[in-house]
C-alpha cells in the first residue's frame, strides 16, 4: 500500500519575501532565562527573564525581553545593591541604552524605591532618567515627579520634574 501526502502553500511570493526579510525575527531566543556575572569570584549581577530574544538589523543589534525582567546588583553578594523589575526590557547595543517599561519597580541600596511606567538607562553617561510619571518613596517621604526624574545609575542623587509630594525633614 503507498500512501501520499501533499502540501501547498498559498501565500503569495511577496507575502513569504516579507515575513523573511523582516527585521525583527530574533537570531538567538532563549527560554527561563538566568545570568549570573561575577568579578574576582564574587558575584555583582544576578538577572532572569522568562524570554530573551537578540535580534539584528540593517540599523542596529539589540536585545529584548518581551515578558519581563528582574536585575539585581551586589557589591556584597548576598545583600542586594540595587534591583529593577519590569514587564518589558530593552537593550540597544550600539547605543549602550536601556529601555525599561510597564510596572517599573526600582530600588536602591537605601531603600529608596522608584515607581514609573518607563526608565531608561544610558550606559555611557551613567544616567537613569524619564519623561513619564513617577513616585519615589524614600525613608524621608514621597516625591511624585508629573514629568519624570533624572538619577545618577545608583539612583541615589533624584532630581525629580514638576515636583510634588511631602519630605520629611530632621531637626538638627
Amino acid at each position: 500500500m503507498l500512501i501520499a501526502f501533499f502540501y501547498s502553500c498559498s501565500n503569495s511570493i511577496e507575502t513569504v519575501n516579507s515575513i523573511v526579510s523582516s527585521d525583527t525575527i530574533p537570531v538567538l531566543s532563549s527560554k527561563n532565562f538566568y545570568l549570573t556575572r561575577s568579578d574576582s569570584g564574587k558575584i555583582i549581577v544576578r538577572a532572569k527573564a522568562k524570554l530573551v530574544q537578540y535580534i539584528i538589523t540593517n540599523k542596529d543589534s539589540f536585545t529584548i525581553f518581551p515578558e519581563g525582567i528582574v536585575v539585581e546588583t551586589f557589591t556584597n553578594y548576598p545583600e542586594v545593591e540595587s534591583m529593577i523589575s519590569a514587564k518589558y526590557a530593552k537593550h540597544y547595543e550600539s547605543k549602550k541604552r536601556w529601555e525599561v517599561k510597564n510596572n517599573v519597580v526600582a530600588r536602591n541600596y537605601k531603600g529608596d524605591t522608584l515607581y514609573t511606567e518607563l526608565l531608561y538607562w544610558n550606559e555611557a553617561t551613567k544616567k537613569v532618567y524619564s519623561n513619564k510619571f513617577c513616585k519615589i518613596i524614600t525613608q524621608d517621604g514621597l516625591l511624585i515627579g508629573k514629568n519624570g526624574f533624572e538619577a545618577d545609575e545608583s539612583m541615589t542623587k533624584w532630581k525629580v520634574l514638576n515636583t510634588e509630594g511631602t519630605v520629611n525633614v530632621k531637626d538638627e
